[in-house]
């Protein structure tokens, strides 16, 4: 015997090639067909003899020790042809004599899997061949391996054992010998189920090992995690992005564990046997199940650092810094303004992301079950998903307390508030079109839960409108609001919320016109003599008595009328109608207001022009009305 050959001593599997030899592999493949055709006789022999023995041993101590021939399957071929033959000539035999010969096999077939069962611990680390604990913390970014001699024992081998790094490690899980010996192993329930169990165990310590690695020292080349702790954006889509791609990469090793190579070479899912009992714990682990364990450990230290960021940009105070911040700050923003509106936006992202990873980790999980494999729930999906619950409850929360404080916002700042509220609006209009996770919402239809109402473009819109509406004073605003509403309609605002939020802002658009229209057309008709006259009749009119005419009135005079009317008629030529860009940028809404400026001038002079050519008047010459009302429209239309 070799006392380095890891086929023959299961401890010698601690310095394997991760490439074994043709000549090893064949060894260690002759085993375990032997081993297998082993229960195929037992079986037969079971059928012709009755089960007295108790069939198939499954549990048991260990017999024999590790210096004893790990894979001799030279004696078990031997033992098979010996069963054969006399199988052949059952009918010689006693019944005495080949329930002995079944009891003498299944005690070598016991102690053949028990030696398999330790190889695997030894060959992947795990159980009995675990590394020292105290090498298991992360505290340095090393995974070098190291180099011993045979005569070190597993425990003075550091993190990864005898592996030189992660990768190295993977590849073992996934060695076609450990498939097969699994295979070959689920003949012996106890030895299976436990062997899956310190697998799933060593997966779990291994990925959190890795994911502390990245978050403090960094792992596979790339930078601490914590490096970009000032950028909470940044940061989840680092922590996130990393432990999705540690859940695909275990998915896949897990996959291959449950493989098993045929004898024509094809590779078929692991059948479950017969063998194994209804209760739960005697059940071995599925590969969700076996997933779930491995993603486990990470899924605490994901959720505390991802609530640490949430609660971070909830509160108020502080600033918020790199890619996701909501842009820089703006001429005449103050420092706690472009803050909160930072961190909306932040919060926004963040649940984006979240958004994102649930659904790239459910369809995963999906994929899995259309290929008829039983999905338990999923730690890191769990974590994600509270996450996003929360992250978008602190978004909501945030955003109704921006716009309730629109108000100190805009004073402490010279931009009014509806301008505040796009800004708001517009920057998570944009978040949300660049980020992944709203890429399925071409439109915003609302979903059933409440995550996505409160994701929302129309919670977005109806929240800042409605915050902006009370604050709105001028024509100026009610354009902002539009635009926001406009940039939310093109980032999947759905139509009928775009043509309701409109139509409350053309309202008090139209509201905000007809007092500006009121304020200068009292200005021009001031200018224009008009002014006089009309208020010289309002006058009258409240102390007006029968038989009263217009010219006996003070102001109403034909002196007083006839200067007047020529001021007016002279006005007519240049009419000092305003333009109003300075309070209207909107150019069509500036003609519209100049308009009705111009039209409450013209029906003016027409009720003036009736008043003083009418009976009522009192005025025997009329010479000083030079224009009639539609003479004077022509002339002020514009």
């Amino acid at each position: 015997e070799d006392s380095s050959n890891p086929w023959c001593h299961p401890s010698a599997a601690l310095h394997i090639n991760p490439n074994p030899s043709g000549e090893t592999m064949e060894d260690a493949t002759s085993f375990l067909n032997a081993l297998e055709r082993l229960v195929v006789i037992r079986m037969e022999l079971s059928k012709t003899f009755g089960n007295s023995s108790g069939g198939i041993v499954s549990g048991g101590g260990v017999e024999g020790t590790m210096d004893e021939s790990m894979f001799d399957h030279d004696n078990i071929g031997q033992d098979n042809d010996t069963i054969g033959n006399r199988s052949s000539s059952s009918g010689q035999l006693g019944t005495n004599s080949a329930l002995r010969m079944m009891e003498q096999l299944a005690t070598r077939q016991e102690r053949a899997y028990e030696r398999l069962y330790t190889f695997i611990q030894y060959f992947l680390g795990i159980g009995s061949a675990t590394p020292n604990s105290h090498h298991n913390v992360p505290t340095s970014s090393n995974d070098a391996g190291r180099s011993y001699s045979a005569s070190l024992d597993a425990s003075q081998f550091g993190a990864l054992g005898r592996f030189q790094d992660g990768d190295d490690m993977d590849e073992a899980f996934g060695h076609p010998i450990i498939r097969r010996a699994l295979r070959v192993l689920r003949h012996s329930p106890a030895h299976h189920v436990h062997a899956l169990e310190l697998m799933a165990s060593s997966r779990r310590t291994e990925v959190t090992r890795r994911f502390l690695l990245a978050l403090t020292s960094g792992y596979g080349g790339m930078a601490p995690l914590e490096m970009r702790a000032h950028d909470p954006v940044g940061y989840v889509g680092d922590m996130l992005a990393f432990c999705f791609r540690a859940f695909r990469v275990e998915g896949e090793l897990v996959k291959t564990l449950f493989l098993s190579e045929k004898e024509d070479g094809g590779l078929e899912e692991k059948e479950q046997d017969e063998e194994y009992d209804d209760t739960i714990d005697s059940r071995p682990m599925s590969a969700s199940e076996l997933l779930a364990q491995s993603m486990g450990g990470l899924s605490r230290p994901l959720k505390t650092r991802l609530s640490q960021v949430i609660m971070s940009l909830a509160s108020q105070g502080g600033a918020v810094t790199g890619d996701g911040s909501g842009g820089a700050i703006q001429p005449g923003d103050d420092e706690d303004t472009s803050s909160s509106l930072n961190r909306l936006v932040a919060i926004y992202s963040v649940s984006g992301l979240l958004r994102f990873y649930c659904s790239a980790i459910e369809k995963a999980l999906e994929k899995a079950q259309a290929e008829n494999e039983v999905i338990t729930e999923s730690p890191l999906l769990t974590t994600c998903d509270e996450c996003l619950a929360e992250a978008a409850d602190c978004y909501v929360a945030s955003l109704r307390a921006y716009g309730a404080m629109l108000g100190s916002h805009s004073l402490s700042s010279s931009q009014t508030e509806a301008h505040l509220a796009q800004r708001a609006i517009m920057l998570i209009a944009d978040e949300r079109v660049a980020s992944p996770g709203f890429a399925d919402d071409a439109l915003d239809t609302v979903g059933d839960d409440l995550v996505s109402k409160q994701l929302s473009l129309s919670f977005l819109v109806s929240t800042m409108v409605d915050a902006a509406m009370t604050h709105l004073k001028t024509l100026d605003g009610t354009s902002a609001l539009k635009s926001a509403v406009n940039a939310a309609s093109k980032s999947g605002l759905d139509a009928k919320e775009t043509t309701k939020w409109m139509a409350l802002i053309d309202e008090k658009e139209q509201n905000l016109v007809e007092v500006l229209v009121g304020t200068e057309a009292d200005i021009v008709l001031e200018e224009c003599g008009l002014g006089a006259i009309r208020s010289a009749i309002k006058d009258m009119d409240r102390v007006y008595i029968e038989g009263m005419t217009m010219s006996s009135h003070p102001g109403l005079s034909r002196k007083e009328v006839e200067a007047a009317m020529k001021k007016f008629y002279s006005s007519l030529f240049s009419p000092p109608i305003p333009t109003f860009e300075d309070v209207i940028k909107d150019a069509q809404l500036r003609k519209i207001a100049r308009s009705r400026t111009a039209q409450i001038v013209i029906d003016l002079y027409q009720e003036v022009y009736g008043a003083l050519s009418s009976e009522r008047g009192g005025y025997s010459d009329l010479s000083f009305l030079e224009h009639d009302p539609n003479q004077v429209k022509a002339l002020l239309s514009l």
